[in-house]
């Protein structure tokens, strides 16, 4: 019961980021680009441009999240929302680059809180299916065993009856 709480309250935050990230991409764009552009150079991408992979996080972020919060593959989504965190902890918050005492103290509670949101999605991915769905599932394999011991013994019974039916065939 807890998950079916948990799972969607951990993914508001990536859902809502992400939608900030798709509709405004141009603020995150300006504090990631000094960090993406030159190697997007390097790798000869001059023609992605950085608010181009905002966009395209934003709307990373938005699908894992609403995997996990719908319980759809958790754990992917969880290991795929860690690794998002994990570089918008990374390029949109070097607090280490920070002179100004200040705004490296802002950084760096930025960058703590984005550690912290990787940390809670690796919990989400160890979590594991509900109870609910791993008994849908166990249903779900018990019905198709039965189904197919069904189709054996009906199977049986027909390699049976064209035996019979090749002796009396024979006998008559």
């Amino acid at each position: 019961m807890l998950r079916a709480l948990a799972r969607p309250l951990l993914a508001s935050w990536f859902i809502y980021g992400g939608v900030q990230s798709y509709l405004d991409p141009e603020p995150r764009a300006a504090r990631v680009a000094p960090a993406v552009e030159p190697a997007l150079k390097e790798l000869g991408l001059e023609e992605v441009r950085a608010t181009d992979l905002v966009k395209a996080h934003g709307a990373a972020s938005i699908a894992f999240a609403s995997a996990l919060a719908l319980s759809r593959s958790p754990r992917s989504a969880a290991l795929g929302l860690a690794g998002l965190a994990t570089a918008t902890a990374v390029l949109a918050h070097p607090f280490w680059n920070e002179t100004d005492e200040a705004r490296r103290e802002a950084e760096l509670e930025q960058f703590l809180k984005n550690v912290s949101l990787v940390g809670g999605v690796l919990l989400a991915a160890t979590a594991g299916h509900s109870a609910r769905h791993i008994a849908r599932k166990k249903a779900k394999k018990v019905k198709a065993k039965d189904k197919a011991a069904a189709a054996k013994i009906k199977a049986k019974e027909a390699k049976i009856a064209a035996k019979a039916a090749v002796s009396k065939k024979r006998s008559a």
